[in-house]
């Protein structure tokens, strides 16, 4: 009787433990010690009543009791998750130093226009596309143009005072402008520079607006009765240039002042040759159009004539150098 009633408290102790059990969510830890206690209960029904234990009832407590989690349920069986308990997954939010998506990380802080142009045959390309567009787009300017004659040797001739007016007046010694109005097109030529015609040359960037500054090379041109050649960069710079006499040109090359001399009734010229030195170029340009706001070129040139004659007086050689600065400004599209 006494063992019946040890396993009878055997198995109510194991359905507390279990009550207990399935308080903490652990649900499938809780059936297997239901089984177990019904396994105990069927064991405590089956023990025979006649056989009395002749074993003196220990106080302490039963070595049989389970005390913690019966040994037949694996430790890693996994369990039902309640609906708030933790878990170790990893946080779908994107870590903290995550590249953002808005832009590209290598998108400039501030927009300075297009890429600015950086060799020679990329800023000669710009230079000659903005003096082109003022060109065929029939803009109007202002231009300046301004000779200082450091020198002239004429001999006899420049004590005639009618030629030294002739001369001054072709060559434009002293100060000329002129108001090219919009829809007009004159007193500029279009360019065509290469990176083989400059020695040097930068484009600044300066919030969208470019300045481009470029040095040419030095150049020769010459003229006679059999013909003429020119192969100086400056020809194709954009400044008012080109073929015959006109003393509107900027750039007047010995085919000019060969022309020019040989019109003029009573005077000739066997031959000219001129030599164009320290070319400097000034652009400036708004990048974000291509359209030009102000050009300044400068150069140094040397003439000398062969065998000059006028009326009845003639010189062997005449020689003169001087330095021409030519400015567009107020261009209107």
């Amino acid at each position: 009787m006494k063992n019946t009633i040890f396993q009878c408290v055997t198995a109510i102790i194991c359905v507390v433990a279990i009550s207990v059990t399935g308080m903490l969510g652990l649900n499938k830890i809780a059936d297997a010690k239901i089984e177990a206690a019904k396994i105990a209960a069927e064991s405590a029904g089956n023990v025979s009543t006649d056989a009395p234990s002749t074993d003196a009832p220990s106080t302490d407590a039963p070595s049989d009791v389970p005390s913690d989690v019966p040994s037949d349920v694996p430790a890693d069986t996994p369990a039902d998750t309640p609906a708030d308990a933790p878990t170790d997954a990893p946080a779908t939010d994107a870590p903290a130093d995550a590249p953002s998506t808005d832009a590209p990380a290598d998108k400039p802080a501030t927009d300075n226009g297009p890429k600015a142009p950086a060799t020679a045959a990329e800023i000669t390309a710009y230079y000659n596309n903005a003096i082109n567009k003022v060109v065929s787009s029939k803009a109007g300017f202002k231009k300046s143009r301004t000779t200082v004659m450091h020198n002239l040797d004429g001999g006899a001739l420049l004590k005639i005072q009618l030629v030294v007016d002739m001369v001054n007046d072709f060559l434009g010694v002293g100060t000329d402008s002129w108001d090219n109005q919009k829809g007009k097109q004159d007193n500029l030529s279009k360019a065509s520079l290469a990176a083989g015609d400059v020695k040097q040359a930068s484009c600044a960037n300066n919030n969208g607006i470019y300045t481009i500054t470029m040095t040419l090379k030095d150049g020769n041109s010459s003229a006679n009765a059999s013909g003429n050649s020119d192969n100086s960069p400056l020809q194709r710079a954009g400044v008012f240039a080109g073929k015959g006499d006109k003393k509107a040109y900027d750039y007047k090359n010995s085919e000019n002042i060969h022309t020019a001399i040989n019109g003029v009734d009573d005077c000739t010229a066997e031959s000219a040759l001129e030599k164009v030195t320290n070319t400097k170029i000034t652009a400036v340009i708004d990048s974000k159009t291509g359209k030009l706001q102000s050009l300044t070129a400068s150069w140094d040139w040397y003439v000398e004539l062969a065998n000059v004659k006028y009326t009845i007086v003639g010189i062997k050689s005449a020689k003169g150098n001087a330095t021409t600065t030519v400015k567009l400004t107020n261009v209107q599209w």
